[in-house]
């Protein structure tokens, strides 16, 4: 709808500004949904922003206010950044002020708690703590509602003022974020088992005694990384063990197993 707008006021330097400013926004909430554990399926585009779709809808309350709060954060640093470099390079305000300007508005937006948005996703993600999830989203509705009708209100007064239409824009963003609750952002969560080694260049090497137990191991792999266990047994042998091993010795034995109960047998 903005760019419509954009098009039709001839103010095509708007559109690569909010273009880029999303760009931004959305790289923060992949970069840290990457490093939470969880890969991008799609992207799509709805009336009032860009949603980056991570398939499953439950995942764990922290990562979703993470992954919200990363959005906005973007922004923000991107903002600091450009204002920072103005000290040093002054020559460069004249090309970079209105970045700053639409990278604070947008990440300002974006904060309000309305769902599906990013302040509704904190939102939600804190209330869910305290309440049912389907029961903190119907709150964050009644906000969408409550914060649209003032967005409508300042519209109508800055007709008298200063005409506004993006206050217009705003209010009916949160009335269609409000209905559309069938397009959620989704999360799918990288499946330890499932992780293509070939991505990971640096494995790390973490020392674990041998008296652990499978369960305990497979806590300490992470998604991200290829992991390689250096078992230290009492008589301080040491061996190496990689992860895809330590995947197919779940497969095998039960989680409570001890790593010296399996290697003492020489069942592994």
């Amino acid at each position: 709808i903005l760019i419509f707008w954009f098009i039709f006021s001839h103010n095509f330097q708007g559109i690569f500004v909010f273009l880029f400013t999303v760009i931004i926004h959305e790289f923060g909430h992949y970069f840290v949904a990457k490093k939470r554990g969880y890969k991008l399926k799609n992207c799509s585009i709805s009336a009032y922003g860009i949603c980056l779709n991570y398939q499953e809808k439950l995942f764990h309350p922290k990562d979703e206010i993470m992954i919200a709060i990363a959005g906005p954060l973007a922004n923000f640093v991107f903002a600091i950044i450009c204002v920072n470099l103005w000290w040093i390079w002054p020559e460069i305000y004249n090309y970079t002020s209105v970045f700053v300007k639409q990278s604070v508005l947008l990440g300002l937006f974006n904060v309000l708690p309305c769902y599906p948005m990013d302040g509704g996703r904190i939102f939600v993600g804190l209330f869910s703590e305290l309440f049912s999830r389907k029961k903190a989203i119907k709150i964050s509705f009644i906000n969408n509602i409550f914060i649209s009708i003032i967005f409508f209100i300042l519209f109508f007064i800055s007709i008298f003022i200063n005409f506004n239409p993006t206050l217009c824009f705003c209010g009916v963003f949160m009335i269609i974020s409000a209905f559309e609750n069938k397009k959620e952002c989704y999360y799918q969560q990288i499946n330890i088992f499932n992780k293509k080694i070939k991505n990971y260049s640096k494995p790390i090497f973490l020392v674990v005694q041998s008296n652990q137990t499978i369960a305990s191991i497979l806590k300490r792999i992470e998604v991200n990384k290829f992991t390689i266990f250096v078992v230290v047994f009492a008589n301080n042998k040491t061996l190496f063990v990689d992860e895809s091993r330590i995947q197919s010795l779940a497969l095998t034995f039960p989680l409570e197993t001890a790593l010296e109960t399996i290697f003492k047998l020489g069942k592994a």
